[in-house]
């Protein structure tokens, strides 16, 4: 069955009605970063990798690698990441032993048109808190950040002016990053933890972790070595 994006747009719209914005509810102790990635992106279907990687928070150590493959055939429509990617990224989660208490996403949360990127579907879908952090823009309107570490600029609804996110200056004098809210966090909340959980390098640690892993996995499902495991410890 072809894929409908218009009934796609219909499913955001109810789906983003169940996103909450509130505060949360504890200090998380277990953050996980997650990613995706194609044996062959231009091609459709094609095999689709997804990696998480947990890490005890504030310590950011390692304590379960996981990934998984799975087919799939949903082409790439900006503002529709979730509807190809989101299976794939549960099915991983699933399968990891430690049940983290935050997801960092490399995508975009509430700082989408229909304000349901693919950070907030994860969390509405699975109930666990989401942070969005893209490196590159969507939607809302924002200014450029001072080029100082922990500058951050509101990232805002250009139709109601509400706050959605932050563009977040993660190290001196690099690219700010896109920060915001998925769900059952705030957009405050979100900018600091990203930022805390950035060490040396411009993208936060759990989702720069999973992109690491993610390639060097791909690697090996290219030789034909693998298709689907963890690891335990960092």
């Amino acid at each position: 069955m072809k894929f409908s994006f218009k009934k796609a747009a219909k499913a955001q719209k109810a789906l983003a009605e169940k996103v909450k914005i509130t505060p949360l509810t504890r200090e998380p102790k277990l953050i996980a970063g997650c990613d995706l990635t194609f044996l062959d992106p231009f091609k459709n279907p094609t095999t689709g990798i997804g990696a998480f990687v947990v890490l005890t928070y504030p310590e950011l150590e390692v304590v379960e690698k996981h990934y998984e493959t799975l087919k799939v055939e949903i082409p790439y429509v900006a503002g529709f990441l979730a509807f190809r990617e989101l299976p794939l990224l549960l099915k991983t989660l699933k399968r990891l032993k430690h049940t983290p208490d935050l997801i960092v996403v490399d995508g975009h949360g509430i700082t989408h048109p229909r304000k349901l990127g693919i950070a907030s579907h994860l969390g509405v879908v699975t109930g666990i808190p989401t942070v969005g952090c893209a490196k590159k823009p969507l939607y809302g309107e924002f200014q450029e950040p001072c080029r100082e570490r922990g500058c951050r600029s509101p990232i805002t609804d250009p139709k109601t002016g509400t706050v959605l996110g932050y563009a977040l200056r993660t190290k001196r004098n690099v690219k700010p990053v896109y920060v915001s809210p998925g769900h059952l966090v705030t957009p405050e909340e979100a900018a600091e933890l990203v930022l805390s959980s950035c060490t040396k390098y411009r993208l936060p640690e759990p989702t720069r972790l999973a992109h690491n892993y993610l390639q060097s996995v791909r690697k090996v499902i290219i030789q034909g070595k693998s298709q689907g495991g963890g690891e335990y410890g960092s």
